[in-house]
């Protein structure tokens, strides 16, 4: 069972789904989306969403038979001992990796656009001392924080306003559906990897000390929030750059920024990215939180696994890697994400129902 000192309310709850999706992937989104989809990226953001609604459902009716239990808990409940064990070696795999590779791109894009000339280990060294220092902390600490860095997400959102004076073809996103429903499936495929996040409701459901009723209303909000928001910076870029000049662009949203000068601040994009490191290593503390979760360990050893899995993402980020490596490292992870975050909750649920598995039946 899960402690029960540790809580956050529903309002939190909104705050940490927001942080936890919203990071690195949106900067590098519409390159990366273009690819397959072309003009109609952002109908792959918005299928994305819809989809990512739809799993929000199913977590919440599988949480509503196990209210008092995590997801590495409810895999034992319902698959037994041994099995529920092997799978949950596989749903920690997937966190640790995720915050490996999340923390590689956070490295990779300080270092192209801030400093160029430091080591990458030390900038590693920097971003997991900090993630390590909030994901020690309880989780109302954790979730405070991230109310507080929401307000810098609303300043990206502010700052993209004002390049809505630079020339737009509207052009490039007609007609619209041109791309094919196959490509628009793809580029949902893309869409849905950058949106990841929302499964640490898996392991906060336990500690909302509200009433629970309203829990599947407050992640629904965050998650049309979300929605919005990148069908809203897709949009934008792909109006702003021809599919040429996106193909080119490794992380398109703040190319947007860079053509702003005026005469009291010169390169806005310096400025926004500087102000962005917080946002993206909230991405990091969530998915370092989710895998030492994940371990199930008792509350007096949860510092020595927060600082054992800092450490296994810093051993990760140390391996030498190009654009191909990290192509091919993302692959093989959304593999991995997609069993964990998809598969095995719907099976969970389809299991429950079948087995008449609920929190108070006895374990099998």
């Amino acid at each position: 069972m899960t402690e029960k000192n540790i809580s956050i309310t529903k309002f939190q709850l909104f705050f940490f789904m927001i942080q936890s999706q919203i990071g690195i992937g949106l900067l590098s989104l519409p390159n990366v989306v273009q690819k397959t989809a072309k003009g109609d990226g952002w109908i792959s953001t918005f299928i994305a969403g819809v989809a990512v609604q739809i799993m929000l459902v199913i977590y919440w009716q599988l949480l509503k038979r196990f209210p008092n239990l995590i997801y590495t808990e409810i895999t034992q409940k319902i698959l037994g001992r041994f099995i529920g064990k092997l799978i949950n070696i596989f749903i920690y795999m997937n966190f640790i990796l995720i915050g490996g590779l999340i923390t590689i791109l956070f490295i990779k894009v300080i270092n192209l656009w801030l400093m160029p000339l430091t080591p990458n280990w030390i900038i590693s060294i920097l971003i997991l001392i900090a993630c390590i220092y909030l994901t020690i902390s309880d989780l109302r600490m954790i979730a405070r924080f991230f109310v507080l860095a929401t307000s810098l997400i609303l300043l990206l959102w502010f700052t993209s306003l004002l390049s809505w004076f630079t020339p737009k073809e509207i052009q490039y996103i007609l007609p619209i559906g041109s791309s094919g429903f196959k490509n628009i499936l793809l580029g949902t495929n893309n869409s849905l990897l950058a949106m990841l996040g929302f499964e640490g409701l898996l392991f906060l459901f336990p500690f909302i000390i509200e009433n629970k009723k309203g829990v599947l209303k407050t992640i629904s909000m965050a998650n049309i929030f979300i929605m919005i928001f990148y069908t809203y910076f897709m949009i934008l870029t792909l109006i702003s750059f021809s599919p040429d000049q996106l193909a080119q662009m490794r992380e398109p949203i703040i190319n947007l920024l860079r053509g702003l000068s005026y005469k009291m601040v010169d390169r806005v994009d310096l400025i926004f990215l500087s102000i962005w490191i917080v946002p993206m290593t909230t991405s990091c503390v969530a998915y370092l939180f989710l895998a030492s979760k994940s371990m199930n360990v008792e509350k007096k050893n949860y510092q020595k696994v927060v600082l054992m899995n800092g450490f296994i993402i810093f051993l990760i980020t140390l391996i030498p890697y190009d654009d191909a490596i990290i192509t091919l490292f993302n692959k093989y992870v959304s593999y991995l994400n997609y069993a964990v975050v998809f598969i095995i909750p719907i099976l969970l649920l389809i299991l429950s129902f079948l087995f008449k598995k609920h929190e108070m039946s006895e374990s099998a």
